[in-house]
């Protein structure tokens, strides 16, 4: 009898069934990988946006109270343009300001509340000497047509978001750059420990926004504007009357709107449609009395933007 080489090959099946049991292990260890890398960035991407969030919401907070208390990002005439934060400058009125929180300090001078233009615009925010003045330097009242991020009828003001859109439909606005299309805001530094800087990043801003300049590198960026009193989702842009006649803090004059200064205003002066009022709304044409605040605030982590919250808070 001839004897078979069993063994032999039983030693052949064997090293195929490994080579398949090692190429399947190694398929769902590669597969384990990439799965775990994925949830991993998904799981860091929720992080980073919650985190953003967080720091949004805490802006919005801070200028609620900068608004309640004197935060002294106040803009009469001694902004220096340095990365400063310290007291810029104390409006003329009221006679105590530095008493008084930001919020009364507007309230008494309501027709000057704050800088106006774009940032690196010219004679407006590129020189010193230039700055515009008024209550509270993180005021945007730039014109809307030119405003980088307003709420509005998208009708009127093709650049706004759109709000008689439903909210899911709507292209919301980029945050990309968004420092340096804006005219002057708060920027908070937010540290591990929940320590908060503030400062007002000096201008014109970069075109390309330099972390911890421009922008934090953990933290938000805030800043108000007007908001419509009787639509709250609208932003308006105004024109600051001065109801005093004597003109004594250099507002603009009700006999401006005859003069044709304000030509989206209602100019019937004997009529008295503006004897009490304190600014014209540009976009409807109407005097206003008093208006709302609307809060933008941006989110960043790791000097990227994230989150964005709007909120308006209400003076009627």
């Amino acid at each position: 009898m001839i004897p078979t080489n069993n063994k032999t090959n039983e030693q052949g099946f064997v090293l195929v069934t490994s080579m398949i049991l090692l190429s399947l292990l190694t398929l769902m260890s590669l597969a384990m990988f990439y799965s775990s890398r994925s949830a991993t960035q998904t799981s860091s991407g929720a992080q980073s946006s919650a985190e953003a969030y967080y720091y949004a919401e805490t802006a919005v907070n801070y200028i609620t109270w900068a608004l309640a208390n004197d935060a002294e990002f106040d803009n009469y005439k001694a902004y220096s343009g340095s990365y400063i934060a310290k007291p810029f400058g104390e409006p003329l009125v009221p006679a105590n300001p530095a008493l008084l929180g930001d919020y009364s300090e507007l309230m008494a001078y309501l027709w000057h509340p704050g800088p106006t233009g774009v940032a690196g615009a010219k004679a407006v925010d590129t020189l010193a000497t230039a700055y515009t003045d008024g209550q509270l330097m993180y005021f945007d009242n730039s014109p809307m047509g030119s405003r980088f991020l307003c709420m509005e009828q998208a009708a009127t003001f093709p650049n706004c978001v759109d709000v008689t859109i439903d909210p899911a439909k709507r292209v919301e606005p980029s945050m990309y750059r968004i420092s340096s299309k804006l005219p002057r805001y708060i920027k908070l530094d937010i540290a591990a420990d929940g320590t908060v800087t503030p400062s007002i990043p000096k201008l014109p801003h970069h075109t390309i926004p330099v972390v911890e300049e421009d922008i934090p590198k953990n933290g938000a960026i805030v800043w108000l504007t007007a908001a419509d009193p009787n639509n709250l989702d609208h932003d308006i842009e105004i024109f600051p009357l001065d109801p005093d006649p004597a003109n004594p803090y250099g507002g603009t004059l009700p006999s401006a709107c005859t003069g044709g200064s304000l030509p989206n205003c209602p100019c019937d002066q004997a009529a008295g449609n503006f004897s009490t009022a304190q600014a014209c709304d540009a976009n409807t044409g109407k005097w206003l009395s008093s208006y709302s605040f609307a809060v933008y605030a941006i989110g960043y982590v790791n000097g990227k933007p994230s989150h964005m919250l709007r909120t308006v808070i209400s003076i009627n």
